[in-house]
């Protein structure tokens, strides 16, 4: 019964994601599943949803249809797609949503993402909740001010740069990469290949300076990344 509430639960938070526009495209998207007649009746996703169910192609175990077309109609949303692959994951919907800065809940709590700053005395990261963004450390300094020399690897980083796309996100998370780490990335770079290239780097210096190929080829190939493509030719050394 619990289970079928949070799956529930995780088709309506589905329904008040997605955009008008985006709606539109999941129900083109699902002409050979939903005849003309029923798409006409449809008029926001929960009714969408119950329409896949009755099909069999939707259900707390069979989320792959579901996946496909929200992948191809929301351009790539990584904060819709989080909603299906927290379900999968078991991690509660309370938890995944942002907590309001006037909310009684305190800062340290386990849901509230603190941020992370770099301290260049401990060479390591800490939280500095009171330290003003401004003075928070490039994340190019972080990077140069390791001793960590990756031009070894600069094949495989410019590689996954240039051929990694929306998905990058999922696969920093599958190799360690924190939430907080590419926030700031993301703060500092605004260029989609920059970032990935950032988060690469810094994945490798928290690597002990190692790019280790199999994590790299396990991460590519899992479940919320699916890059078998990048997967062989990394696995192949054919870069």
């Amino acid at each position: 019964m619990a289970a079928d509430f949070e799956y529930k639960q995780m088709l309506l938070e589905l329904d008040k994601s997605l955009k008008a526009e985006e709606f539109e495209s999941l129900k083109f998207l699902c002409k050979d599943e939903v005849k003309k007649r029923e798409r006409e009746s449809v008029n926001r996703p929960t009714d969408l949803w119950e329409i896949l169910e009755t099909r069999e192609k939707l259900g707390p175990n069979n989320l792959a249809f579901l996946k496909q077309i929200i992948k191809g109609s929301c351009n790539g949303r990584l904060d819709v797609l989080r909603v299906i692959e927290n379900f999968e994951r078991g991690i509660p919907l309370d938890s995944q949503r942002p907590v309001n800065s006037s909310s009684s809940v305190p800062t340290n709590h386990p849901y509230v993402q603190q941020p992370v700053f770099y301290n260049p005395v401990l060479k390591q990261y800490g939280q500095q909740p009171g330290m003003p963004t401004r003075d928070r450390p490039q994340v190019t300094s972080i990077i140069h001010s390791s001793a960590v020399n990756v031009d070894k690897y600069m094949k495989e980083i410019n590689f996954l740069t240039k051929n990694l796309g929306r998905e990058w996100r999922f696969f920093m998370r599958t190799l360690g990469v924190t939430d907080g780490d590419m926030m700031s990335v993301e703060q500092d770079h605004r260029s989609l290949r920059d970032q990935i290239y950032q988060c690469l780097v810094l994945w490798i210096s928290n690597n002990g300076g190692q790019f280790d190929r199999g994590r790299v080829v396990a991460a590519l190939r899992d479940s919320a990344v699916e890059r078998y493509d990048l997967a062989g030719r990394i696995q192949d050394c054919d870069i």
